[in-house]
C-alpha cells in the first residue's frame, strides 16, 4: 500500500516499510519459504562465528575497537548516519574478511589508502562454444600485482529483463586474480552462482539468460575496509538470436488490442482498389 509520510524504513510487527522508484509503501512481512543455498549457509555461519569471536577477545582490544569506531560512521540511511560501536565495526570488517577467506583481525586496522580500481569496462560476448563475461582492465594497470592485503571482490545478480535500467541487489561471486591482463573472464564464477539462483523458487531467479541484462560490481577491500567510492559498476546485455526475437515481437504485435481490426481495414482497402 503506497503512503504519503515522512521517510521510513524497517519493520514494526508484521508491517514492513519499503520504498521503490514510485515512493514509499507498506507491505506485510513474509518469511521466505525456500531452500537456503550454500552461500546463504556460509554467510549465516560467518555471522555467528564473528559474534562469538567478539566475545572471546580481551577487553583491551574491545576498547581499541571502540576508539576507532568513534570516527567511523554508518552508511547513510534516509539521509541519516551515525558513528558505529566497536562491536559493529569489528563485525563489519571481519565479515568482509571471512567472505574473502582471509584470517580475522583481532586488533583494529588503520584506514587504508586505496589506489585506482583497475576495472574500467564490462562486455559480454557469445562464441560458438561458450559465453564470455569480460571485465576490461585499465591499460596502465595491466600485469601489475595488487597489494598483498587487497582483494577485488566481484558482485552480481541473477539475469534481469533487458529493459531494466538499474539494480540494487548484488550477491558475492568471488575474487579476481592478483595479476590482471587485458580482459578477465568471470563467466565461470557467474554460471556457478547461477546454478544456485536457479534452485530458488522466486520468479526473479528464473529470467532466461539469453537476451537478459547482467549487472556487475567490482569493489576493492583492504583489511575489511571496502572502497565504495571507487567501486566499478556496469551492466551489459547477453547476446540473443535476432531471428527468434523478431518472431517473438511480431507475434506480440499480432496479439495487440486492435491488431485484427487494423489488419481487416488494410485488407478491405486492398480489395476496393
Amino acid at each position: 500500500m503506497k503512503i504519503l509520510d515522512v521517510p521510513q524504513k524497517g519493520s514494526r510487527g508484521r508491517i514492513v516499510a519499503s520504498r521503490n522508484q514510485s515512493g514509499q509503501y507498506y507491505r506485510e512481512r513474509v518469511s521466505p519459504n525456500q531452500p537456503a543455498t550454500d552461500a546463504h549457509c556460509a554467510t549465516w555461519q560467518n555471522m555467528g562465528d564473528v559474534s562469538r569471536l567478539w566475545n572471546l577477545i580481551e577487553e583491551e582490544r574491545r576498547l581499541e575497537w571502540a576508539r576507532l569506531a568513534e570516527g567511523t560512521h554508518s552508511r547513510p540511511n534516509l539521509g541519516l548516519s551515525g558513528p558505529l560501536s566497536g562491536c559493529q565495526l569489528f563485525k563489519k570488517l571481519n565479515r568482509v574478511l571471512a567472505t574473502c577467506q582471509r584470517p580475522p583481525l583481532l586488533d583494529p586496522p588503520p584506514l587504508p589508502q586505496f589506489g585506482p580500481n583497475p576495472i574500467n569496462g564490462f562486455v559480454i560476448r557469445q562464441t560458438r562454444s561458450r559465453i564470455i563475461l569480460g571485465l576490461t582492465v585499465s591499460p596502465e594497470l595491466q600485469g601489475q600485482a595488487r597489494p598483498s592485503l587487497e582483494d577485488l571482490m566481484v558482485w552480481s545478480w541473477a539475469p534481469c529483463p533487458a529493459g531494466k535500467s538499474g539494480h540494487g541487489l548484488f550477491s558475492f561471486l568471488g575474487l579476481l586474480p592478483s595479476k590482471l591482463g587485458e580482459l578477465v573472464d568471470i563467466a565461470d564464477l557467474y554460471l556457478r552462482k547461477l546454478e544456485d539462483w536457479r534452485k530458488l523458487e522466486h520468479r526473479r531467479y528464473h529470467v532466461p539468460l539469453e537476451g537478459s541484462k547482467i549487472f556487475i560490481r567490482v569493489v576493492q577491500q583492504v583489511n575489511g575496509w571496502k572502497n565504495e567510492l571507487g567501486r566499478f559498476q556496469a551492466s551489459a546485455q547477453v547476446p540473443f538470436n535476432r531471428h527468434s526475437r523478431a518472431q517473438e515481437l511480431a507475434a506480440l504485435l499480432r496479439r495487440w488490442p486492435g491488431a485484427n481490426h487494423r489488419q481487416s481495414s488494410t485488407n478491405r482497402g486492398i480489395i476496393e482498389r
